[in-house]
């Protein structure tokens, strides 16, 4: 009988010992079991309206054990191509973890963050009849198609004309590429317009972005606000670049 005690002692031990060993090694199994999120590749800075493509990223791993409730706030690699495409609302630095929030909220209606140091804003009236502005969002990549001549100085007049040339009837020319910076008052895609609980609005005026080169308007820049002033403000067509362009020099 003496025996029994001892046995059921050394039974209880053991399994003590046994649970021990399980915490020990399920503990040592979320240490060595990681979690991977989307992040910021070296070398890649990210522009607020720039669209997000695969070059952009590359996974960072963090312990499970590491994550605790946080697991929910990054977009995780495997979400990968959730994000591709979609257009920045801030600027990224290299190894930033990429965050669900940041492209849930809209840029609070202040297209000054949108800018970089070297860019301004101008508003252009389009003509909406010319493309489905739902499909159009800040971050892409358009040009203007307007008149050929328009935005650009009239050629002199030779000796005994009148006037400058005048475009034969139909000629056209782009003028761009410039990056969207908001359609009317929307900033992002629709859906995320919607989801802050607002409408969209003035689609039919468009905020590009213009560099300023020496403290006055690029090429491009002077031919837009050229164009404006010659056509006395009046709606332009809309041409849509591939998404591949990425963002305009």
């Amino acid at each position: 009988m003496k025996g029994v005690p001892g046995l059921l002692i050394a039974v209880g031990l053991g399994i003590a010992g046994a649970f021990c060993n399980w915490l020990y090694l399920a503990q040592k199994g979320q240490a060595l079991e990681r979690v991977e999120f989307i992040g910021i590749d070296e070398g890649t800075r990210i522009n607020p309206g720039d669209k997000f493509s695969e070059g952009h990223f590359h996974p960072i791993s963090i312990p499970r054990i590491a994550v605790g409730n946080l697991d929910k706030a990054p977009f995780q690699w495997n979400e990968l191509q959730t994000v591709i495409g979609m257009a920045a609302t801030k600027t990224y630095s290299p190894g930033e973890i990429l965050l669900r929030q940041d492209l849930r909220t809209p840029p609070q209606n202040d297209v000054k963050k949108l800018l970089a140091p070297d860019e301004r804003v101008i508003w252009i009236p389009v003509d909406t009849r010319t493309f489905v502005s739902s499909l159009v969002s800040a971050g892409d990549q358009i040009s203007f198609l307007v008149p050929r001549g328009a935005g650009s100085p009239a050629p002199a007049a030779a000796e005994g004309e009148s006037g400058g040339a005048t475009p034969p009837p139909g000629a056209s020319e782009m003028i761009g590429p410039f990056r969207i910076l908001a359609l009317g008052n929307r900033l992002g895609s629709r859906e995320v317009l919607s989801a802050a609980g607002a409408t969209a609005s003035q689609e039919n005026v468009m905020a590009v972005a213009v560099k300023i080169v020496a403290g006055t308007l690029d090429e491009r820049g002077q031919q837009l606000s050229d164009l404006l002033r010659q056509t006395n403000f009046q709606q332009v067509q809309v041409l849509l670049h591939p998404a591949a362009e990425g963002k305009a020099k």
